[in-house]
Formats: C-alpha cells, structure tokens, sequence
C-alpha cells in the first residue's frame, strides 16, 4: 500500500477526533459500550434518536441496572467527546414528568458509528490463525483485464453505473488480499516468537507454514507478474475511467461538495494498487516483500526445529507446566489454591518481624502502611537464611577515651584562650582611641558591642549612652554619640574604626565622668602614637 508522510506530533483536531476512543477504555468501559450497543445494533438504530428513559429500560432488558441520572451522565459524557448528538428533534409530552424524562435524546454520529465498530470488532477478535484471501488475485486479474479491453471512446459510451461496480469490485479484492496478508503474517510473528513450542506444536506448525504459505506465496508469484503488466496498460485510462464512472448521479455533501465514494473511484487511489504489485518511487513492490517474509517464517521455523532437535533431553520451555498449572487454579477451592500457589512459587504468607527501633523516643505506629514507613535494618544473617541466631565472636568495643580527652583539651584551651581576651578587653579603661589590640581581644570585642547594640535598639539615643558587660569581669562597654569624632583600633588583622561613636570601658556603676578621666598604665601601653 502507498505510504504518506505525516506530521511530526498529532493535530488537535486529530486529538479531538481520538477522545472519541476514551469511553472503550475507562473505567465504566462495560456501562459505555452497552450505551453504544443500543444505537448501533442493527441498521434500525442509526437513524433514530432515544432518551435516558428509553436507554435505561432497554439496558435494564440486557441485565444492567442503571438509575436515569446515571444514564444521563453517561449519555452526556458520549456527546462531549463525539460519539453522540443531541437529537434537535422536538419532545412530545402529555405531562411534566413525561417531558422532565424525555426532555434531552440523543442519536448516533458518523464518529462514534465508525469507533464501535472498530471496538466491537477488536472485542470479537480472536488469536487463531486466519487464511490469507489468495483467491482475491485472480479476481483482481479478472477485473484489471476487463477494464484494459476499454478505449476511450468505448469509456464515452459504458454505463457509469457498470464501470464504478467494476473498479469497486477490483479494489474491494484488493482491500481483503491486503488485510488478510497483514492477519496472517501478525499471527505469523507471533507464534514464531515463541520459544517454548513442543514437539506437537510444532509438527503442526510446521506443515500448516510449508503447505499453506508456501501455496500462497507461489499464487502471488504466478499473478503479480500478469497483474503488473495489466495495470500498465491500464494506467493511461485511470483518469477517464474516474471520470466517467463519477458522471452518474451523485451525492452532494450539506455544503455543496459531491460525498466521498468507494475507494479506486478518485485517481489518487490506485497508485496503491500498483505499489503493492509493481513498486515504484525507488522501493520494491509489497508483493516481493511478503515472499521476503516467508523466507525469514522458513529460517525462523528451522532455528526452533534445531532447537528442539538439540534439547530432546533437557528442558527447554515452561510453557505446558505453566497452562497446566493454570488449569490446576482453575479448578481448585480457595484454600487449595493457597496451599497450590504457596508449593508451586514458595510465597507463604508474611510475617511480622519485630525490632528495637533506631528512635526509642519516635517510634513508628504499628498502623503505619509499609508503603510509607521507613525502611527497616534487618540483619545479614536474617535476611539471608532467616536464622536471628549471631555466629561468631561479638566485635571489640571501641575505646573513644583518648578522642574524649583530645576533645576535652580543645574546650579547656579555647576557654583559657577566650578568658585572656576578655581580660585585654576589661584592662582598656576610658575612653578606646589609638589603641592595638589582640586579634582575640578584637573578635570579643565586636561580640560585646554587638549585644550592646541590640539592647538599645541598634544605636545609642539622646536618653543616654548604651552599655553591655563584659563577660567574666566587672566592667561594661559604653557607647556613646559622638557626631564628627571617630574611634580608631588597630590590630593583626588591620585598622577598625568606629564613626560617630564613642567608646569606652568603665567599671560596672561607675559614673561616665569618672572614667573619662586620664588613661591607665595598660592604656598608655596601648596605645598608637600618632593615631587618629
């Protein structure tokens, strides 16, 4: 068959038109097709138009028991994706209650007519093998032969009912030869794939593959050649022959536009025909391709019949022991079935296993779900052999005293360390300008001025200066505001300087006016000569 090149993606009137299939395969997918079986058996239901109330009786009939708004909603759901309409046929009613029960009625569209159908035929599918239409070549021979003895004055004067029954009948063959090639060789594929064929399986296998697809791929080597050769001598007729097979009376669409015919009645539908036995556009003729195929069923049929042959005393497919094990379910009460399915695949019933939890103080519900709940640490031992016995000496004990004391020494020494720079901090009295501190003293420092900044609400007021102690002294920090001065420290890691502040340490109760008095002996030693 001609292929034709499609669009990345899907379209979204395709999308649209594919919502149509949602109703075959939710989760009411039995309710709906029964809906559908109502409008679409037998020809009497296409063209009428039914209620809720009629819908429900006649499921009713089928043994479903639906309530009228459940109807409702499923016939609603049809129409919002395509497969029903609301009938614009006008309701009858005596009564209200007639008019309430038959007020909305629904009828069939081309869509949803066209989907069941292929839902329907995909439900009575079965997987067995179907014959191959081969009969169909001589038919389509016949047929291509009949219409190569026209010329174009003999098209001018045929029936154009006669010749469109013709070209039809042709490409109605043609349409089962292909369909049922694709049948075939799907079921084809399938059991060759399978690895597990027995002895029987495959006796018969085989002579149905030599016999069977062996005739028809000689039946299509015989026509192909004589159906090429026609179609060649009529390919310069396609058009008038269209064209006059078209002239009849003919169905115009609701817009003007003359309704889709038969297929092989437009020229643009035999290129098909010619692919499938000639080719054509650089590719090889899918006749050739399906002698291809039976050439590859043939070497996959000898691959298992070499299998077969070199496993004769081993196993080599758990096929059979798993359809009659199957059979076995199938035929045994509940509790035999437990004990069956426990002996053939050693899966017992679980059991609990209890274990200290890793979080005494958070431990997790025995109601929790084990989809949720975390992961459980089960032994190697455990997990392996089922055995909670531990083999084997206990491991030593870690002896963590020498970290500890290490440990211990650090704090010991970061506290001596931080206690000396708060004793440099607390040895500054008055006013702090110029000095070199310790890059200790300095880090401690910024802390205490810091906290002190924080109690004030961030800067120092007209209500007073803010202050802080000092840890591990009887001294505080003072900041005052001090707009147009500067306090100036300088240190290891380079010069601080404090803007339109003041600061100072004085001794805890000590008035401002005592401490800024001279510097001490610590603070003369301190301080930077020459620093502004």
């Amino acid at each position: 068959m001609a292929v034709m090149s499609q669009p990345s993606g899907t379209a979204p009137v395709d999308r649209v038109r594919l919502e149509a299939l949602r109703y075959a395969v939710n989760d009411e997918a039995v309710q709906y097709v029964a809906i559908m079986r109502q409008f679409t058996s037998g020809l009497s239901g296409l063209l009428s138009d039914q209620s809720a109330a009629e819908v429900t009786t006649r499921l009713s009939e089928d043994g479903i028991e639906l309530d009228d708004d459940t109807v409702e909603a499923r016939l609603s759901y049809l129409v919002e994706h395509g497969n029903l309409a609301r009938s614009p046929r006008e309701t009858e009613a005596r009564s209200l209650a007639d008019y309430l029960r038959n007020r909305a009625r629904y009828q069939l569209t081309q869509r949803g007519e066209l989907v069941h159908r292929q839902v329907e035929e995909l439900l009575g599918h079965s997987e067995s093998a179907r014959e191959v239409s081969s009969e169909m070549l001589g038919g389509i021979l016949a047929g291509l032969t009949t219409l190569s003895r026209h010329d174009r004055d003999s098209i001018g004067r045929a029936d154009p009912e006669a010749l469109a029954r013709d070209i039809g009948t042709v490409f109605a063959q043609f349409d089962r030869l292909v369909h049922s090639t694709r049948e075939f060789y799907a079921y084809l594929t399938q059991v060759l794939t399978r690895y597990d064929l027995d002895r029987d399986e495959f006796q018969a296998f085989k002579t149905a593959l030599v016999d069977y697809l062996q005739r028809f791929v000689d039946e299509v080597q015989r026509h192909m050649p004589q159906i090429a050769d026609t179609y060649a001598s009529v390919a310069p007729l396609i058009p008038a022959l269209c064209e006059r097979a078209n002239s009849g009376q003919r169905l115009l669409d609701l817009d003007g536009t003359t309704a889709r015919r038969a297929t092989g009645l437009s020229p643009e539908d035999w290129p098909s025909l010619h692919a499938w036995f000639a080719g054509g556009g650089g590719r090889s003729s899918d006749a050739d391709v399906v002698r291809q195929l039976a050439t590859q069923a043939m070497r996959s049929l000898l691959a298992n019949l070499r299998r077969i042959a070199s496993s004769a005393d081993r196993e080599h497919g758990r096929y059979a022991d798993l359809v009659r094990l199957a059979g076995w379910f199938d035929t045994s009460a509940d509790d035999a079935a437990h004990a069956l399915w426990a002996t053939a695949f050693g899966l017992h019933p679980c059991r609990h296993l209890s274990f200290v939890a890793d979080d005494p103080e958070r431990p997790v519900s025995p109601t929790t779900s084990w989809w949720v709940a975390p992961s459980a640490e089960v032994p190697l031992m455990l997990r392996r052999s089922g055995l909670r016995s531990v083999h084997g000496r206990p491991s030593r004990t870690v002896d963590y005293s020498a970290a500890k004391a290490a440990r211990v020494s650090e704090r010991a020494e970061s506290e001596r360390g931080r206690a000396a720079a708060l004793a440099e901090l607390a040895s500054l009295r008055g006013r702090i300008d110029g000095v070199r501190l310790s890059e200790a003293a300095r880090t401690e420092l910024l802390e205490v001025y810091a906290a002190c900044l924080a109690q004030g609400g961030g800067s120092p007021s007209a209500q007073g200066p803010l202050t802080a102690p000092i840890p591990h002294s009887d001294h505080e920090l003072v900041i005052e505001d001090a707009p147009g001065e500067r306090s100036v420290l300088h240190g290891p890691s380079g010069r601080l300087e404090f803007v339109d502040r003041a600061l100072s340490v004085r001794r805890v109760g000590e008035a401002s006016g005592e401490a800024s008095g001279a510097p001490t002996a610590a603070r003369e030693v301190s301080r930077v000569g020459g620093a502004s």
